[in-house]
């Protein structure tokens, strides 16, 4: 993203920032240019990232104007993020913020969280983190840029400024608790579980008497106490809310009552079909309980919803489910129409080798 702040010569200056986390969010992109109807945001929206790259091409070739060629080249490069291509995302995303107006605006700093997770994936670390360094001087509030920082430096292996981000960040932003969630996730992921569950503890001795149930649970199920977690969801007013259905049903999972688990799911399902992350996460539980068949239609049937933002769980999860039945060859045929939407996804071309050798 271009910004301008006051250089120490007191000239205006402007840079790039470079930093993010994929997200649907934000800013909205809108394209000029439509298929049947539909925008390229509405095929971002519907995980069909090839259409949308698609539609954005063709419209950034109808209408060069500045403006259009701004929110075409984002629309672009977070199809192309969806597809996994981040070295072409980023081309695009960069010449989105070429198009831009003099003065940042939120859409140009939206732009440049889609473009720091390029440069994230594709290991560029040194040029993120002097990115949010630069988000952070501009915007000292802003408790998302010291959440994205503490990824850098987690990934970099600097836990002590991680630490010192992410706890910054916490205190700015303390009853956020999904971020705070994300937070212990990458902590995890980068190899700090202890140390992030710390986190969760503290903050469920500090908060948990102001906390609403929903929260309460999601924040323990986290910590590792899986019973306190499932008191709490039980409790909660927001038990019919699809959310706290798969976090309940994850917490009889963890529990080991895969039955129980399954009734959730199903009972849901009952009520309200218009969720396709329950179905996936009912067919996740009955792989779990070897019931593969039900699994794959529990995928497909999401699928046929739409799929909508898990569209790419719920395929890779469909090829899963037909390796677990030994129908090979149809897991192949998916797997190549799954790595032609979805070319970047390293772990799906692993699997593309062992099925090959199936």
């Amino acid at each position: 993203m271009k910004v301008s702040f006051i250089g120490k010569s007191g000239l205006l200056k402007r840079i790039f920032i470079l930093a993010g986390i994929l997200l649907l969010t934000g800013c909205s992109s809108a394209s000029s240019s439509v298929t049947g109807g539909y925008s390229g945001m509405d095929y971002l929206k519907a995980g069909d990232y090839s259409t949308a790259v698609r539609v954005y091409e063709t419209a950034i070739s109808e209408d060069k104007s500045l403006s259009s060629q701004e929110d075409n080249y984002r629309g672009l490069g977070i199809a192309l993020m969806g597809q996994g291509k981040y070295e072409e995302a980023a081309e695009a995303l960069e010449t989105s913020l070429g198009n831009s107006g003099p003065i940042p605006s939120e859409k140009e700093f939206d732009i440049n969280y889609y473009l720091g997770t390029c440069y994230f994936k594709l290991g560029q670390y040194d040029k993120a983190l002097a990115v949010y360094d630069a988000i952070v001087t501009l915007r000292p509030r802003d408790a998302y840029a010291k959440v994205c920082r503490g990824y850098v430096k987690a990934a970099m292996g600097d836990a002590d400024g991680m630490d010192e981000d992410f706890r910054k960040a916490i205190e700015q932003d303390p009853t956020n608790y999904e971020q705070i969630v994300s937070i212990y996730q990458k902590m995890e992921e980068y190899g700090y579980a202890e140390q992030g569950k710390k986190y969760l503890t503290q903050i469920l001795s500090q908060q948990s008497s102001s906390m609403d149930d929903y929260s309460r649970g999601l924040l323990s199920f986290y910590a590792g106490d899986y019973t306190a977690a499932k008191t709490a969801l039980e409790k909660s007013s927001g038990r019919n809310n699809f959310a706290t259905v798969i976090m309940l049903g994850k917490t009889y999972e963890a529990l080991g009552d895969f039955n129980y688990a399954n009734s959730v799911y199903e009972a849901y399902l009952a009520r309200d079909k218009s969720h396709p992350e329950v179905y996936n996460q009912l067919g996740l539980c009955l792989i779990q309980r070897g019931d593969y068949q039900g699994a794959l239609e529990a995928f497909e049937a999401g699928l046929e919803m739409g799929g909508g933002a898990i569209t790419q769980s719920l395929l890779f999860n469909q090829i899963v489910a037909y390796e677990y039945l030994e129908e090979y060859q149809k897991a192949n045929v998916l797997m190549r129409e799954y790595l032609e939407k979805y070319p970047g996804d390293l772990n799906a071309k692993r699997e593309a080798v062992f099925l090959q050798s199936r």
